[in-house]
């Protein structure tokens, strides 16, 4: 197999397939180096590999990188966690296709933060794990798990939420990956949701002459806090004004 990863989910996946004793033909990084786990990375899978097979995301552009995979007949490639979408003849280069990880119950939440518009659009919490194709988080969906949330969640603790369930999730399904038994739920291309990181962006700006629900005013400032990124904003007399959010379940 070819494992894409990054961050502390990619992390966590190469350390239980090393641990596991699986066979890894190629590891490549993010060369961004999120949350800085590339090292960590690294020297959990040096443990039972040769680091000449460690690579960075700018040799899959390299035809003859490309062509070299090919001859391997590599059976699945992995995306734990992999911030960059794979477009061309990457898609294809491996026998069985590319299992992705997504933080969201799909259909619901394609695209960026879905740990963000799950409160906000006040749809299913949860994560998925899909094969790719050529659009953006539409592939066949072979697991699925949703988490239960509160009025005390925020975009922070949701997105904590997915990194820990979609791990269990993995390491529950990799032997059905291995033995090929993955049942594939193809997606509704007419269901479900998408959203660009420029939506939260605009979205995030309180108006204060505008009215709001109090619910949907609640779950915006919820879906926003989660420090060190912005939340959300208000304007006033030339003056900005950030606003994060608290809640606390009061005993009976």
């Amino acid at each position: 197999m070819i494992i894409l990863c990054s961050d502390y989910v990619g992390f966590e996946v190469i350390k239980y397939l090393v641990d596991s004793n699986e066979h890894i033909s190629y590891l490549i990084l993010n060369s961004s180096d999120k949350n800085n786990f590339n090292s960590k990375i690294i020297n959990y899978y040096k443990r039972k590999f040769s680091d000449n097979q460690i690579y960075f995301e700018d040799i899959l552009n390299d035809d003859d990188f490309l062509l070299d995979l090919e001859k391997q007949n590599i059976e699945f490639g992995i995306l734990a966690w992999w911030p960059i979408i794979l477009k061309g003849k990457i898609l294809n280069i491996t026998q069985r296709g590319w299992l992705n990880f997504h933080p969201s119950f799909l259909p619901f939440n394609r695209g960026k933060n879905p740990n963000f518009w799950c409160l906000v659009d006040e749809t299913t919490c949860g994560v998925s794990l899909h094969f790719i194709d050529e659009g953006i988080d539409t592939g066949n969906i072979v697991a699925q798990r949703k988490f239960l949330t509160s009025w005390e969640d925020t975009g922070k603790t949701i997105y904590e939420k997915s990194l820990n369930t979609i791990l269990e999730l993995f390491k529950e399904t990799f032997p059905k990956l291995k033995n090929d038994q993955l049942i594939e739920t193809k997606q509704n291309p007419n269901e479900g949701s998408y959203h660009r990181s420029s939506e939260q962006t605009l979205i995030s700006e309180i108006k204060l002459e505008e009215n709001y629900k109090a619910r949907d005013l609640l779950n915006l400032l919820r879906a926003n806090t989660f420090l060190p990124h912005p939340p959300a904003y208000f304007y006033d007399n030339g003056k900005k004004y950030s606003v994060k959010i608290m809640i606390t379940e009061e005993e009976k």
